[in-house]
């Protein structure tokens, strides 16, 4: 799909989205550096933010402390039965590991190139249903006790030609040696390799109050 009919197309479900959110489908949590990269710690003046309907979600991840004019995608994980796992919030080994006890799967919640001073901004809108491109097969199956985790991919400087490719897929401009080990087939098949070092560098968590199973 085009980037400009996508955009459309994710205009369009957002109207249609507003009008069936109600008052305690929304949440707000912090944004915090990814553990891969250090000591975790909060990332200041950045949320990320949820919202829920019977049909779907929508995300948005607010952020800033990137590097200027490197391309990111965002990374939507969501563990359909978190009640299955061994310890909440689930664990990247939940999401990579144990995706048909989860029942996890991971999808492209949208793209940036962060702005001269490091800010970038995310919004997508997920609707039921399989994802496209997927990892898994599970998609998001409701919007009722399901745990989301946003996570943000640094696919570093763009390279030319390439652009598209490093904001619409998972490992698009990665080297091999910086995809980690964990990653399934699905999400290496996701892009070109190229020479960037990419690299996870923050996340967000919505743990639901009543896990499903």
């Amino acid at each position: 799909m085009k980037l400009t009919s996508k955009i459309a197309t994710t205009a369009v479900a957002l109207a249609a989205f507003a009008l069936h959110v109600t008052a305690g489908d929304y949440r707000e949590v912090q944004i915090r550096s990814h553990p891969s990269q250090g000591e975790v710690t909060q990332i200041q003046n950045a949320s990320a933010r949820l919202a829920t309907s019977p049909d779907g979600v929508f995300v948005n991840f607010e952020t800033n402390g990137l590097e200027p004019g490197h391309a990111y995608t965002l990374l939507l994980a969501v563990m359909n039965a978190p009640g299955q796992c061994p310890v909440l919030p689930c664990t990247p080994k939940d999401v990579l590991k144990r995706s048909d006890v989860a029942q996890s799967d991971v999808a492209i919640a949208g793209s940036a190139i962060a702005g001269p001073t490091g800010e970038a901004v995310f919004a997508h809108y997920q609707e039921i249903g399989k994802f496209e491109p997927a990892f898994f097969e599970h998609g998001l199956k409701a919007t009722e006790g399901v745990e989301i985790h946003l996570v943000l991919n640094d696919h570093g400087p763009l390279i030319e030609g390439r652009e598209f490719e490093m904001l619409s897929t998972y490992r698009g401009g990665c080297s091999d040696d910086s995809i980690p080990g964990a990653m399934p087939a699905t999400a290496r098949a996701q892009g070109s390799p190229g020479p960037n070092q990419c690299k996870m560098v923050q996340f967000a968590q919505f743990i639901p109050a009543k896990p499903a199973s």
